[in-house]
């Protein structure tokens, strides 16, 4: 890894879990968008919140570009976990893809619900967009993803995100290798045609 890898995805989708390890395997930095949030603004994600919904994502985009504009940053390899809403502007989506390349975890809503849940019931009140409801929950869940799923989509690289986290990152250090000129086919990349 040569320059940022930023893991994009809903809440729930393993960015920060994915992102650690394939920090820790590859010799990368590792970012905590949301860490770097709450060191900045001095304050929790839940807390930014409280300003509105508005108020947080310019100040999840102001802390985007800072960590964008560190000397040296685009040629570093540092894997950024971002929170599930940085792509909805679409500055922040351009200056990711102008610093590095943009993966998006995908995850179906039910995995996304069990894992939100099992988290709120460890940590209440970590989610700030989701009720904890798991009947209004779903709902949110959805039209969250709908409302978002074409800002997602706009990345370099999708990795379906429903395996356990260590399958994931390997599926995303595999998505992002370069293809050599003359290598042969992996056999899921073998068509039937080419089967014997």
């Amino acid at each position: 890894m040569s320059k940022p890898l930023f893991l994009t995805g809903m809440m729930g989708s393993g960015k920060s879990t994915v992102g650690r390890l394939l920090a820790a395997s590859s010799g990368a930095t590792f970012v905590d968008l949301d860490e770097r949030i709450e060191r900045l603004f001095g304050r929790s994600i839940a807390a930014l919140f409280e300003d509105g919904e508005e108020s947080f994502r310019d100040m999840e985009g102001r802390a985007l570009q800072t960590l964008i504009d560190e000397p040296g940053f685009c040629g570093r390899a540092v894997v950024v976990a971002t929170g599930g809403g940085v792509v909805i502007q679409a500055g922040n989506r351009q200056a990711m893809h102008q610093a590095g390349s943009v993966v998006f975890l995908d995850a179906d809503p039910e995995t996304l619900l069990g894992r939100l849940l099992a988290d709120e019931l460890e940590r209440p009140g970590c989610r700030p967009l989701l009720n904890a409801a798991a009947d209004s929950a779903r709902a949110q869940l959805d039209a969250l993803l709908s409302r978002r799923r074409a800002a997602y989509e706009a990345c370099d690289v999708s990795v379906d995100a429903t395996a356990a986290p260590h399958l994931v990152a390997a599926q995303v250090q595999a998505a992002l290798q370069p293809t050599q000129p003359g290598a042969r086919p992996s056999e899921s990349e073998t068509t039937d045609s080419e089967a014997v």
